[in-house]
């Protein structure tokens, strides 16, 4: 269980490497276009949608890692007034049902790639297929991390990350 957590600990921070790296370049391209259109008054044509494209991987790739550390939904409050094997259970249900959310998401997302990936984009020379795969990546990614939660919390409890929430109070 400890190769599995560092294998998913080094997932999440290429992930996260991965993520500021698209934050970064869609600040970059909004601030330009602010400067230039209202200083130069002109802009780049693809600059309108290349930040929306930034914009739906850095939504998909942060979701997956929320899953990681369990900021995604707020179901601390089940977590903690639910104690014992009763909480082992809700937190196992929450678990699987992210992992099949995940799964509808790869499913899906692999068909929606498939279908539309080659349509071209509108302002720039290239198809769909560089921001399509961010759904059924995420969908990968969300059930490795809700995978290994739900491991650790019946194999290797020691190993399970704590929600942010707790991991902040704790600090």
């Amino acid at each position: 269980m400890r190769a599995f957590n560092q294998f998913c600990d080094l997932v999440r921070g290429l992930v996260r490497v991965f993520t500021l790296l698209v934050t970064a370049a869609l600040f970059a391209i909004v601030i330009s276009t602010v400067f230039t259109r209202d200083v130069l008054g002109w802009v780049y044509s693809w600059t309108e949608e290349v930040p929306r494209y930034l914009l739906i991987w850095m939504a998909f790739m942060s979701a997956a890692i929320c899953v990681d550390v369990k900021d995604h939904i707020a179901f601390d409050y089940f977590y903690q007034r639910v104690p014992g094997l009763a909480g082992k259970l809700v937190k196992s249900l929450v678990n699987i049902g992210i992992i099949g959310f995940g799964w509808i998401m790869v499913r899906y997302g692999v068909e929606f790639v498939q279908d539309f990936g080659a349509d071209g984009m509108e302002s720039i020379p290239f198809t769909n297929i560089w921001y399509y795969p961010a759904l059924p990546i995420s969908g990968a990614l969300i059930i490795l991390f809700a995978g290994r939660d739900l491991l650790n919390l019946w194999f290797a409890p020691e190993l399970r990350t704590q929600p942010a929430s707790i991991a902040l109070e704790a600090e």
